[in-house]
């Protein structure tokens, strides 16, 4: 088998639990590869780590995926264990036939039986991966029972998270915090006050804690302030509610009043939108319009005329209180689009030329490549002894920031960007039909061509072009 093996991939992993509860380190595995190496005389082509990551699924495994990359240049893959190569049946199966494809065999070093050169190999190898995925399962459905008995039988909570209202004492049962009891009470009535979830965050802001407008909605809906726990089962998504979990908070009669009024004011909300009160035209930017904190405008109407709010700035959490005129934006769109979409292209085309003047530069795939070569030379120095194990590290260690640097630099390439929608709309006479349009015509049209607009403030609008890459 040596004689056919001309370059191999050294393959470590280790997750968070298992460095804190049985101390696996990265570091004595991959030692151990690098001696089953220098004794089989093997060329290493290069090391995969992935730290801190699980076995469960390939995807999150970056360094994995990326070995699989480089399948074309890899005749053997070797690790310590199979755990730490893969625990899922449908995964091993896949790599079986991806590995297949590219004539290339792995090895775990610590276990002779799983070595898929051989005939006897593949099987041992699908056999104990079967085991291994029907072992997790079995401790998935423990866990489930464990959760299921903590949650039914001994009332206890199953991680460490303080609700708001709750403190959870030493048996790990929640029971009651007498000030934050209070301040919910407080909050329930100021709801049953004030009929307005708006002015009952903006009161509990000022008044009690700064919290936000989902956190306080979920604390005038969350059935646990009445006793009853509600557990959703990952599996099937299904809701159940356990009855008499922990001491109750709000009485009952007070809960479920809220409860009533803020389903009621969800179906007013809905009945005036476009009703007699409302505009019944369609939002022209609905869906474009984003603030400088990042959340999505949301449109409101006032006297048959459409503007656009943050919702974060009426609970205070983004300063940016400022209402967003549709009829302002829209003229401000008519008169500017043009320019702007000729700025784009010609800005892309100036960067392009730009990038085309500069080809004599060594790219990045050349630099990656000289990179690795390095790190292939200073591992065959260690192999033939001709240097020491520190020495050996510390080199290695340079090489790969070195190399990490240049695989997170961006690539100087042309960029490659289609603007022919966008060419066709400087070539229409929009202007003269766009007053013709309904709303929903005209959100189609700024769809078309744009993705989406920044509002930082009346003076600074951002707007990104659609286009395709």
């Amino acid at each position: 088998m040596n004689d056919k093996i001309k370059n191999v991939a050294i393959y470590c992993r280790v997750s968070t639990d298992e460095q804190r509860k049985f101390g696996i380190s990265v570091e004595d595995q991959k030692n151990s590869l690098i001696r089953y190496c220098k004794e089989n005389k093997y060329k290493i082509y290069d090391y995969y780590i992935d730290e801190g990551v699980s076995a469960g699924t390939i995807s999150k495994r970056k360094e994995f995926v990326r070995l699989l990359k480089d399948l074309d240049n890899i005749d053997l893959i070797i690790f310590t264990k199979l755990d730490r190569f893969s625990r899922n049946v449908r995964d091993a199966n896949n790599l079986l036939v991806e590995l297949d494809k590219h004539n290339t065999s792995f090895k775990a070093i610590d276990e002779d039986d799983v070595d898929t050169s051989t005939a006897d190999g593949r099987f041992i190898f699908n056999l104990k991966v079967n085991l291994a995925e029907h072992e997790r399962n079995k401790d998935s459905e423990r866990i489930n029972r464990v959760n299921k008995y903590k949650y039914h039988t001994a009332r206890t909570v199953c991680s460490g998270a303080k609700k708001f209202g709750y403190d959870i004492d030493k048996n790990k049962k929640l029971v009651i915090n007498q000030e934050e009891c209070e301040q919910l009470n407080n909050l329930y009535d100021k709801y049953i006050e004030t009929n307005c979830l708006g002015e009952t965050v903006r009161w509990f802001q000022t008044n009690v804690k700064k919290r936000s407008y989902d956190s306080i909605r979920i604390y005038l809906t969350d059935p646990s302030y009445i006793g009853k726990y509600r557990h959703v089962i990952k599996k099937t998504k299904e809701v159940e509610i356990v009855d008499n979990f922990c001491p109750p908070i709000i009485p009952e009669e007070k809960y479920y009043k809220v409860q009533e009024m803020l389903q009621i004011n969800v179906k007013k909300y809905k009945q005036n939108l476009g009703g007699k009160n409302g505009n019944k035209k369609d939002y022209i930017f609905s869906g474009l319009l984003f603030c400088k904190c990042g959340k999505r405008l949301s449109g409101k109407h006032s006297k048959g005329k459409h503007y656009y709010i943050c919702k974060k700035s009426l609970t205070n959490i983004c300063d940016n209180k400022i209402h967003l005129s549709e009829l302002n934006l829209e003229n401000y769109l008519l008169n500017n689009i043009i320019n702007i979409i000729n700025v784009e292209i010609k800005k892309y085309e100036v960067e392009n030329i730009e990038k085309k003047n500069q080809k004599e530069k060594i790219s990045k795939a050349e630099k990656i490549k000289i990179v690795k070569n390095k790190m292939g030379k200073i591992a065959n120095l260690y192999l033939e002894e001709i240097i020491d194990i520190d020495y050996y590290k510390k080199e290695y260690e340079k090489l790969k920031l070195e190399l990490e640097n240049i695989e997170n630099e961006k690539e100087n390439e042309l960029k490659k960007i289609d603007y022919t929608s966008l060419k066709k709309f400087l070539d229409k006479d929009f202007s003269s039909v766009y007053n013709t349009l309904d709303n929903k015509e005209k959100r189609e049209l700024w769809l078309s061509i744009i993705d989406r607009i920044v509002f930082n403030s009346k003076k600074d609008i951002q707007i990104s072009l659609r286009c395709t890459n």
